[in-house]
């Protein structure tokens, strides 16, 4: 804006030119990448275990604390969320990290509000429902579920095999040292101040101290 104030035409000028280019494509690139497409039936929440053994691998449960979303047709605010809603932890890479759950009605979960409360039943489930979730866990992770039927309805899940771990991957990836914690701290016995606080370090940082494959791959289970 200054260098048009001062009479130069981006239309003759080719620094004005410049300028007005480098803004509308700073703007555009903006406006792209801060894009957003507001879903009003939808929240994100921490995902929390069912320690009361009540909900189905594929149930959840959604509780609110006060006035919940509105019902579209009703009109009137929920206490809880019921029927098929879809669930999803950002950012999604496989197709599976978006899945399909039956938001459920328990009252023995009703204390856990403004959570997303999913089964953690080592009998029921094949593997954890959260870890679908972009390898989700229960330790503060949150997902956020849509409950807009218009989008839910239409959804095709995918096939739950293509979250497995590829046969061979772990061999050909990682390099496993097993130590179980009482042996290392066998190990230390005797040992100095110095040399333990220098073995506890090594123990606990050995992982990240190349950093050329430090933060190339993160695979939860």
């Amino acid at each position: 804006m200054m260098v048009v104030d001062a009479g130069f035409d981006p239309r003759i000028s080719a620094y004005a030119c410049s300028l007005l280019h480098r803004h509308v494509e700073q703007q555009t690139l903006s406006l792209t990448r801060d894009f957003r497409i507001p879903i009003t039936q939808s929240m994100s929440a921490f995902i929390v275990p069912d320690s009361l053994g009540v909900l189905q691998p594929k149930e959840i449960f959604v509780a609110f604390s006060g006035e919940g979303p509105i019902d579209p047709i009703t009109g009137c605010p929920l206490s809880h969320l019921t029927g098929p809603v879809l669930a999803f932890r950002s950012p999604c890479k496989l197709p599976s990290d978006i899945q399909r759950f039956i938001a459920v009605y328990r009252p023995d979960l009703r204390h856990l509000t403004d959570c997303i409360v999913m089964s953690a039943s080592a009998i029921a489930c094949r593997q954890s429902p959260a870890s679908f979730l972009a390898g989700g866990d229960y330790d503060g992770d949150t997902a956020t579920i849509i409950f807009d039927q218009s989008l839910v309805q239409p959804f095709v899940e995918a096939d739950a095999v293509i979250a497995n771990i590829p046969a061979g991957f772990e061999e050909a990836n990682f390099e496993k040292e097993l130590l179980k914690g009482d042996q290392f701290l066998e190990g230390l016995a005797g040992s100095g101040e110095e040399a333990k606080i220098r073995n506890y370090q090594t123990f606990l940082l050995g992982a990240v101290l190349d950093d050329k494959l430090a933060g190339q791959c993160k695979w939860s289970s």
